[in-house]
């Protein structure tokens, strides 16, 4: 019966005052307990119980009620009968119903045993959707995390909603907020928006079909807000709709880059369709069979379900950003030393030098080399032969370096050593060691002019260089007058 006095046959979702008139027949003194059935969204209930001989009970409750719950996000009120015959007056007032409030009554045991199970659990399932919440706004609030962000921000209204409807707050924060509770629902679902369009690369540019139906939907569930703060006695079938169209919207978008083949997508439209599957059922349901659970604890499953899976789905595609950056950094990594290698010697080349000499160390040497007669043996044995007497060099002076200095090829017939400045005699008689061995080997004539500058000569890379370049083309002069004068010494003696 309604506030008018008129027989109705269901509760409008949208709220009012409503009494019920029950007659209760008691077989055996017991604790009993009164309760509802399908849904714990009730702001305010009161139950009398009148007996026979004229003797009262009566007990109130309700979600924006201070009286003290005695079972866990439940309703549950508390009788002790003796047998007779009772009439139940039971009295509502809430600005909104999520789904059809039904009495029952049972005896204590019997009532524990029912709703233990389901209580606990709901509290597990509250739990795991704020350590969900947590982890991800604590990565969210980092710049470029947009995606998690959004995550955690739909968890949250969730989170807020749920913890409203099934009296959590109330009874273990003692918060009695309740008339707009159903609002983070709407907000949460245009999180869910932005979430689906930055997880799944939904933008302006590569998906502008896709990006205007995301505006579209943001605009109807502000439409749907605004309606709801205008007339709040239907905020919660406002977010129901807005539940029906984000779902929409994200199996949508799901199915259409499964399509194309995205991994992610596919994840994603696996965890969409069983939300779908879960969230429908809560959004449509108004009765159930059963006096164990509550369509607001169906909702929670379905959503805790679905963070879950949303969860998975983030993970896989963090590890595969993860695995992308790696190939990326090896691509890199390659790229890099490609250019730092000289293609025909494979040691490092001229940029690897200079790259190593912006931080030349203090006490560090730095070695020129030009070969000798590498224009000879190319004019008159072929490139191949010139090539070969190039990879020689390095390979045998590099051999004799063993790691203690490192040889590079500058470019054409010259070459550098960076070293201690302690180990100049010692790579100076490798050179040498390194001259004889090609000579053994065929190269008649081959052989490497050198010349050798000390950090402390120049206080910048690019002279020290130079000073290095200079002194090595003195000694091949020098090395050239040397042999021209053995050879007309050796004339004159013939």
């Amino acid at each position: 019966m309604n506030e008018h006095g008129q027989s109705v046959e269901s509760i409008p979702l949208h709220g009012g005052k409503f009494s019920c008139h029950t007659t209760l027949t008691i077989t055996q003194a017991d604790s009993y307990v009164i309760d509802f059935k399908n849904t714990t969204v009730i702001a305010n209930f009161s139950h009398r119980l009148t007996a026979a001989d004229g003797k009262t009970y009566e007990a109130h409750g309700g979600l924006s009620s201070r009286e003290t719950n005695t079972y866990l996000l439940r309703h549950g009120r508390r009788f002790d009968l003796t047998p007779g015959t009772y009439l139940l007056t039971t009295e509502l007032n809430s600005p909104y119903y999520l789904a059809q409030p039904e009495l029952f009554i049972a005896s204590e045991p019997d009532y524990l045993n029912q709703i233990l199970k389901s209580s606990a659990g709901a509290i597990l399932m509250l739990g795991v959707l704020m350590g969900i919440f947590f982890y991800y706004i604590s990565i969210g609030i980092a710049p470029g995390h947009t995606t998690e962000r959004m995550y955690a921000l739909f968890i949250l209204g969730n989170l807020i909603f749920q913890g409203t409807a099934l009296g959590a707050f109330a009874q273990l924060a003692n918060t009695h907020w309740f008339y707009l509770s159903s609002a983070p629902i709407l907000l949460s679902n245009m999180a869910y928006v932005s979430f689906v369009c930055n997880l799944l690369g939904i933008n302006r540019t590569q998906t502008p079909k896709l990006h205007k139906l995301a505006l579209l939907v943001y605009a109807v569930l502000l439409a749907l807000l605004i309606n709801g703060f205008a007339n709040p006695n239907w905020m919660l079938e406002m977010a129901r709709t807005g539940v029906a169209i984000f779902l929409t919207f994200g199996f949508i978008c799901g199915s259409y880059f499964s399509w194309r083949n995205d991994r992610t997508a596919q994840f994603y439209l696996i965890a969409i369709t069983v939300f779908g599957v879960l969230g429908g059922m809560s959004i449509s349901a108004q009765k159930l069979s059963t006096n164990i659970w509550t369509i607001e604890q169906m909702g929670l499953i379905a959503v805790t379900v679905e963070a879950v899976l949303l969860a998975l789905v983030l993970a896989y595609q963090i590890n595969h950003l993860h695995k992308d950056k790696d190939r990326m950094l090896v691509e890199l990594q390659n790229t890099r030393s490609l250019a730092m290698t000289d293609r025909l010697t494979n040691i490092p080349n001229r940029h690897a030098l200079e790259s190593k000499m912006v931080n030349f160390p203090e006490h560090g040497c730095l070695i020129f080399l030009d070969m000798d007669n590498l224009k000879h043996f190319n004019d008159h044995f072929g490139h191949d032969v010139g090539d070969n007497l190039l990879k020689n060099f390095s390979l045998f002076l590099n051999q004799r370096l063993e790691g203690d200095a490192q040889l590079y090829r500058l470019g054409g017939d010259e070459f550098a050593i960076l070293c201690h400045q302690d180990q100049v005699e010692w790579c100076e008689h490798q050179i040498e060691a390194t001259n004889k061995q090609l000579q053994n080997t065929g190269f008649i004539g081959a052989g490497a002019s050198q010349g050798v500058v000390f950090a402390n000569e120049a206080s910048t890379p690019e002279e020290l260089m130079r000073i290095a370049d200079k002194r090595m083309y003195a000694n091949k002069r020098a090395r050239k007058d040397r042999k021209e004068m053995l050879q007309v010494f050796q004339n004159e003696r013939a």
